[in-house]
Parts: C-alpha cells; sequence; structure tokens
C-alpha cells in the first residue's frame, strides 16, 4: 500500500516536459547579422540550416541565407518569421556579426532584445566584420564547411587557443558594456574574396559601448592579450633581436610561453593618475635560425633584448589603447575601486587618454629546445 502511495505522490509532482519545443516545429538560427540600413535602421541578416530528407542515406543540409530591413532587431526578427516555414529561434545562435559601420554606434540597443529573450544563446560570440558588411561574411560561401555559424565560431575558438582573442561571450561582455572604468574588445574578421576564406583581422577596441575605428594587429594581439593577463593554451611570440645578420630570418627568434604574470599598479599625487603596467614571462626557445645557444651568455643577451623589444611593442599598443580612448587593462575600475574620492573627481572620458601608463616586460628564457 505505502509503494502505491508514493507512486501516486511521484505522480502527482512530476511536471512534465510542459515547456518542450518540437525540433521540428522550429527554424534553428545558427548565425546572425546587423548591417546599418536607411534612415536610422538596420538591416538583419540570418543563416539557417534546413536538411532535406532522403530515401536512401543522410539527408541533404542546405544554407539559407536571409536578410530583411527593420527599425529593431525584434521587429526584424517578427519579418524573417513571415519569410520562413516553422517558427525563427535564436536558442543556438553560436555567433553575433555587427557591420563595421553599425558598431561605430551604440550597441548596446542591438543586444537588448537578445538579453531579454530567455531563449535566446548568451554564449555566443560577438565578432566585428572589417572593412564590410555582416551580411558579406554571413553569404561567404566555403568548401570547407558546410555551415558559416561553425566556420566563424571555429576560426574564434582557435584565435581563443593561440591567444589573439578574449573569448568573451555575450553574457560576459554585458557587464563591461554597463559597468563604467573598463572597455573591451571584440574579435574582427574579414572575408577574403578572391579565395573565399574567412581571416581573423585583428582585435577591435571599444569605448564605453561602441567601436572605436582602431583595432589591434593580428601580428600583436597575443601580446595585447598578454597585458591583460589573459593567455590561452599556446601563446607564441616572434621578434627581431638583432641586425647583425644579412640573412632576415637569422635576425628573429620565436619563442612560447610557457607562464606569464601581469601586474598593474596605480600610483597617484595630486589626483594624476600614474598605472605600472608589469608583465613576467617565462619562455621556451622554439625557433632560432642563428643557433649557437651554447656560446656562454648568448641565451641571457637573447631574453635581454626580447624584453627590450616586447616593451617597446607594449608601449605602442597602450598608445593605441589610449588613442582610442579605450581603457580595456581596466584602470579606471581599479581607480574607482581603490581611490573613491579622486574617482569623483576625475572626468575619465576625458582624463583616461591624459594619463601615464608605463608598462614593462620581463623574459626568463627556460628552455631552448633539443638543439643549441
Amino acid at each position: 500500500m505505502k509503494r502505491w502511495l508514493m507512486a501516486l505522490i511521484c505522480l502527482l509532482m512530476l511536471t512534465g516536459c510542459w515547456d518542450e519545443r518540437q525540433f521540428k516545429n522550429v527554424k534553428l538560427v545558427l548565425s546572425m547579422g546587423y548591417d546599418v540600413g536607411e534612415e536610422g535602421g538596420i538591416i538583419q541578416t540570418v543563416s539557417i540550416p534546413s536538411v532535406r530528407r532522403s530515401v536512401e542515406g543522410p539527408g541533404e543540409e542546405r544554407i539559407q541565407v536571409i536578410s530583411t530591413p527593420a527599425h529593431t532587431p525584434r521587429e526584424a526578427r517578427d519579418k524573417l518569421d513571415q519569410m520562413i516555414s516553422e517558427t525563427f529561434d535564436p536558442s543556438k545562435v553560436k555567433v553575433i556579426l555587427l557591420g563595421e559601420e553599425l558598431a561605430k554606434k551604440n550597441i548596446f540597443p542591438l543586444l537588448d532584445e537578445l538579453y531579454r529573450n530567455p531563449n535566446s544563446n548568451l554564449n555566443s560570440y560577438l565578432a566585428i566584420a572589417d572593412d564590410g558588411t555582416a551580411r558579406d561574411v554571413i553569404d561567404t560561401k566555403n568548401t570547407s564547411e558546410t555551415r558559416i555559424s561553425q566556420y566563424i565560431g571555429g576560426l574564434l575558438e582557435a584565435a581563443v587557443y593561440s591567444t589573439h582573442a578574449t573569448g568573451e561571450n555575450l553574457q560576459l561582455l554585458c557587464a563591461e558594456l554597463l559597468e563604467p572604468g573598463i572597455d573591451f574588445s571584440v574579435p574582427m574578421v574579414k572575408v577574403d574574396e578572391e579565395k573565399q576564406l574567412i581571416t581573423f583581422a585583428g582585435m577591435g577596441l571599444f569605448h564605453d559601448k561602441q567601436y572605436s575605428g582602431e583595432k589591434i594587429e593580428p601580428d600583436q594581439s597575443t601580446l595585447y592579450m598578454l597585458l591583460q593577463g589573459k593567455r590561452g593554451k599556446i601563446a607564441r611570440l616572434t621578434a627581431k633581436v638583432s641586425d647583425e645578420h644579412e640573412e632576415e630570418m637569422l635576425n628573429y627568434v620565436s619563442v612560447n610561453v610557457m607562464s606569464s604574470n601581469q601586474d598593474l599598479k596605480l600610483e597617484i599625487k595630486d589626483n594624476e593618475v600614474t598605472a605600472h603596467l608589469k608583465l613576467k614571462m617565462k619562455v621556451r626557445i622554439v625557433e632560432y635560425p642563428s643557433d649557437h645557444l651554447y656560446v656562454k651568455g648568448k641565451v641571457g643577451r637573447i631574453s635581454n633584448k626580447l624584453a627590450e623589444v616586447l616593451t617597446a611593442e607594449s608601449e605602442q599598443i597602450v598608445s593605441q589603447l589610449q588613442e582610442a580612448n579605450s581603457d580595456i587593462l581596466g584602470v579606471g575600475r581599479r581607480v574607482k575601486a581603490f581611490h573613491p574620492k579622486v574617482w569623483k573627481e576625475l572626468d575619465w572620458d576625458k582624463d583616461y587618454p591624459e594619463i601615464t601608463i608605463k608598462p614593462k616586460v620581463e623574459v626568463e628564457i627556460l628552455q631552448h629546445g633539443i638543439t643549441n
């Protein structure tokens, strides 16, 4: 009797699948893009996969790319819903692309609908179409990947793995969009029309809620990430450490960063802010065509020269951040947290480009491979 009673209670407590959404009744949008439209509006572009059933063997997948003009993202979604069979579903969106011109405006209103919709995928990557439109990127035909979302998503994941991009998604970016005293950067992608390829084009620097128009180039993006204290599975740097060889290749060294430690300290006198940014790295030489590393003192000289070169490059990056008025390092956040009285007297938008930021890179070579 007790067993029957327990079973009855369990049945009453089970809610069932009251909120289920049948896959056959929706159209999953996997990539989404926004561009500047007419009269202050937008153009939304989406890619939707559909599988055509086959009597024998697996079905054939086709990608449908649709665009529509609208005043707001929600209106665009409603219009797209009227163009497709089944129901528009953004719960599996992997990549959201912004056209460069649109990204230079306040992007928060574009993302508002995604943050309010409980079915939105906040793990989506955000990226900017460099020198082009989001539609150009989404409409790229590439034989190596069936889905453009898989292509761009894989490209961005590889950039995170190799310490070229932060890997921040919509959820992580939300705090930086709303909090004063810190800015953020977003990966940029570019279409090579001749080769029909999409390439990583650097990190776009944001000030407040809009793209500044300035970016960190791909060859500086690894050091840029390390200066923020962020490192992927692999971090590789190549630098010129000599001018003594006629063959240019012999003047360069490539290293893998085995460990890194970033430290940012503030010095404030008479409301003048000075930020001391120190980056310590332990590295392994993975390429040095000049060889002869067994010579006494040579590893030390390479280490010192590498630190000098990377410090100079860090100064260029910091200068670019200040020119873009993009507080990626979060100096303002630290001033606000630890020196609230000073923060109240500052106008950070105007004062940040004028503060002093002194970067310094220290390099220790621990290994140089199995040859000298």
